[in-house]
């Protein structure tokens, strides 16, 4: 489960914005982007890649979804 919420969206717009948005925004930002966390962290799971940028995007590749084809 993410870890981001509203005073987690509040200290990064404060550190690397320099703003402090409403209290509304922050939780309205951080329902929006804890889902993506989440996502995230099961993805990154099964990625394997090196550090080597090729590394990264042939992983990508490999996790793409194909059913479109």
């Amino acid at each position: 489960m993410s870890k981001i919420t509203g005073t987690f969206v509040l200290s990064l717009a404060k550190v690397w914005h320099r703003f402090e948005p409403a209290d509304q925004d922050m939780e309205a930002l951080a329902e929006m982007l804890a889902p993506m966390d989440d996502a995230g962290e099961t993805f990154s799971r099964d990625i394997g890649f090196d550090m080597e940028p090729s590394d990264y995007e042939l992983a990508l590749d490999r996790q793409a979804d194909t059913s479109h084809e």
